[in-house]
């Protein structure tokens, strides 16, 4: 597995057509032809829908075994969580098992919502999940900044678990996100794990009115397009952390409009130049 694995969050956006894919690219071909673009996928359906064995690696047939897979654990384990919650994580794990036999597992991400508060109930939760996920490479990602503290990072550590540096909005209850005043700046932890959600702060808690759920604002929250020169303050911080032999993942999850892909392009094309 490469050290520097870069690609977007989800893949199959027909509105890419003619920005990222070819306009005459049939639709079961997007995936091909992403893995001649990128090393890496961050699969994001795999929440809203229970993953199977079958599935998962036909996506990593499809993908001729040139893409590593990050995949995003399902709702039941982040967002609706039960008292049968050991169930769907048995199911979910024996989903990724394909991935994980041909080394294309690259990350299991858990991201939590805002309302996952930092209380003991959840921090209980947090780490029987974590053991549960023993020998996978589990990254965290927290949507609220009660969990930004120097304890959580260092049980985070203890369990082999990593953290997910998110490039957002700086919005009252949001982690801290400013590239150089943050602790995620030493990335503790095996992976380096980068996801960049766009800074469209206006419309972070943009809501459909039909619906009252955290995730009713569909792409909104995302519709983001990174500026040259946002990008390469990503660089410095990259570069060092590639010099120390971390594994780095970065993701974009910016993708209305073909804005993930044409970003993570330019990001890739950036850190090839640097010596």
């Amino acid at each position: 597995m490469e050290k520097i694995l870069i690609g977007t969050s989800g893949y199959d956006y027909p509105e890419w057509k003619g920005v990222f894919y070819p306009q005459e690219l049939k639709r079961a071909d997007f995936l091909s032809y992403y893995a001649t673009q990128f090393n890496a996928l961050e699969l994001n359906s795999t929440f809203y829908s229970m993953p199977t064995a079958d599935r998962l690696y036909s996506f990593y047939q499809r993908s001729q075994g040139k893409v590593s897979f990050s995949i995003k654990a399902n709702r039941m384990l982040t967002h609706e969580i039960t008292k049968m919650w050991p169930n769907a994580s048995e199911e979910f794990k024996h989903a990724l098992n394909p991935l994980l036999e041909n080394d294309s597992l690259s990350a299991v991400l858990f991201q939590f919502p805002q309302s996952f508060h930092y209380t003991n109930e959840n921090r209980i939760y947090l780490a029987k999940l974590i053991e549960e996920y023993q020998g996978y490479p589990v990254v965290i990602e927290f949507r609220h900044k009660e969990w930004i503290r120097e304890s959580v990072f260092e049980g985070l550590v203890q369990r082999k678990a990593s953290i997910a540096f998110c490039d957002m909005p700086q919005l009252k209850s949001l982690p801290n996100a400013d590239l150089h005043d943050n602790l995620y700046s030493n990335f503790m932890g095996p992976i380096a794990y980068i996801r960049l959600h766009g800074r469209n702060a206006n419309a972070w808690y943009a809501q459909d009115p039909a619906s009252s759920s955290e995730s009713s604002n569909g792409s909104a929250r995302y519709l983001y397009d990174y500026s040259d020169e946002e990008l390469i303050q990503f660089v410095p911080g990259i570069s060092r952390i590639k010099d120390r032999g971390t594994l780095i993942q970065v993701y974009f999850n910016n993708h209305p409009n073909g804005n993930g892909a044409k970003n993570a392009k330019k990001l890739k094309d950036l850190l090839a130049a640097v010596p």
